[in-house]
């Protein structure tokens, strides 16, 4: 029994269990229940897991703290509690800031519900690290995927968006690319794992794999001109920003957006390519001899600048020689 989407909770009728017990009047999470088909709904509050799928209730018939398992009724959820929505509102909201803040501390004081399904300390820890993603903090990401707590309860897509997360990381905290592709092959040419990777976590591991190919590339370079010996790693680490880009395109748009920003980087420090832009503006015989490196870092800062709002000295002065082949054409 695995009910997802859950913003009511409770806990239904027991075998054995008093129905005359009133949630409100006892401390916990609410939760509801269903024992069997001819038992009906009921609700309670969870004092704690003890384990897997074992929660702890108090009795008020008895008086006594019962044991039982979940996973062995009809139907049991919790509820979303109040701090855990909130912190929820914020990162729907993009206050990626307060978001961190709020399932930091829901992740705390939910911690002793860790083990049963949907519980608020699980789901505020895996929201956690989609913040750290969108917050480009690959550091705290690091910390957090690496000291998931009880990671082996997770879903299988649970687990895999920890698994990618924790390559994300890696990839962008200095581990060397061999070790990185390593750790992405073991995760994609697993049968039972690869159709657990959706897109987002598709687009983390090819962030991952395009930020350590380019870190054969120096800021000299890209400040400058990338050198004979590193654009092969430059036209990969390009292919696989766009691929992260695109991937992982969506309502959440920070980690695609850098991905294209750190593509057009690569494309404007592309030999030849600041050479043709001290052309100056263009019209339609520049930019029909234009270098295809150049086109491509023109177009895309453009897009970027104009569609995201993204905006960096590179960035601007590359959207400013976009040249529209359209304009003027029925």
């Amino acid at each position: 029994m695995k009910l997802r989407n859950i913003f009511v909770v409770g806990l239904a009728a027991l075998a054995g269990l008093s129905q005359a017990q009133e949630p409100a009047k006892q401390e916990g999470l609410v939760a509801v229940v269903q024992v069997s088909d001819k038992s009906k709904p009921g609700k309670l509050k969870v004092k704690s897991a003890s384990g897997k799928d074992k929660f702890v209730y108090h009795d008020a018939g008895s008086e006594q703290d019962v044991q039982r398992d979940a996973s062995k009724m009809k139907l049991f959820f919790l509820l979303t509690p109040a701090d855990m929505v909130e912190a929820e509102r914020a990162l729907s909201a993009g206050d990626l800031s307060e978001a961190a803040t709020q399932l930091a501390a829901v992740k705390e004081k939910y911690k002793g519900y860790l083990g049963l399904d949907r519980n608020p300390a699980e789901r505020a820890a895996i929201l956690e690290l989609e913040c750290a993603v969108r917050r480009l903090d690959f550091n705290g990401l690091k910390v957090m995927a690496g000291g998931f707590p009880h990671a082996e309860w997770l879903s299988d897509m649970d687990k895999r968006k920890v698994m990618s997360a924790r390559i994300l990381a890696k990839g962008c905290t200095g581990a060397p690319l061999a070790e990185v592709e390593a750790d992405i092959q073991t995760l994609l040419s697993d049968a039972k794992t690869a159709p657990m990777v959706n897109g987002d976590c598709y687009g983390w591991l090819m962030f991952a794999k395009a930020h350590a190919t380019a870190a054969a590339i120096t800021p000299d370079e890209l400040a400058g001109t990338i050198s004979e010996g590193n654009l092969a790693a430059a036209n990969a680490a390009i292919d696989l920003y766009c691929q992260a880009g695109a991937s992982s395109h969506g309502r959440a748009m920070e980690l695609p957006v850098e991905a294209m920003t750190r593509a057009q980087a690569l494309l404007w420090a592309m030999p030849g390519v600041k050479d043709y832009a001290a052309k100056g503006a263009m019209d339609a015989g520049k930019w029909g001899a234009a270098p295809a490196n150049f086109r491509d870092a023109v177009a895309l800062a453009y897009m970027l600048k104009n569609i995201f709002g993204a905006s960096n000295e590179t960035i601007d002065t590359a959207a400013k020689l976009y040249f529209n082949t359209q304009a003027g054409k029925e």
